[in-house]
C-alpha cells in the first residue's frame, strides 16, 4: 500500500520572522520545515496546570503594574 505525503500548506511570514526561523533552524541543526513543525508542536505541549500557573503569575504581574501606574 503506497504511503501518501503528509498534508502541506503555504504560509506568509514577514522577512524578519523568516530570518529568525532560518537562524533557529541552523542553531538546532534542523531544516526550516522541521524547525517550524517543532515550534508548532511545542505550542501544544503546555499542560492545563502550567497554563493556569502562568495565567495567575501574569494576573499578579499586571496587578502590580496597575498599582504602579495609578501612583
Amino acid at each position: 500500500m503506497p504511503q501518501s505525503e503528509p498534508p502541506s500548506f503555504h504560509i506568509r511570514l514577514s522577512a524578519a520572522l523568516m530570518k529568525r526561523i532560518k537562524l533557529a533552524a541552523v542553531e538546532n541543526d534542523r531544516s526550516i520545515n522541521a524547525e517550524i513543525a517543532a515550534r508548532v508542536e511545542g505550542s501544544f505541549e503546555i499542560s492545563d496546570a502550567e497554563r493556569r500557573r502562568l495565567r495567575e503569575a501574569l494576573t499578579q504581574a499586571l496587578a502590580i503594574l496597575d498599582k504602579g501606574a495609578s501612583k
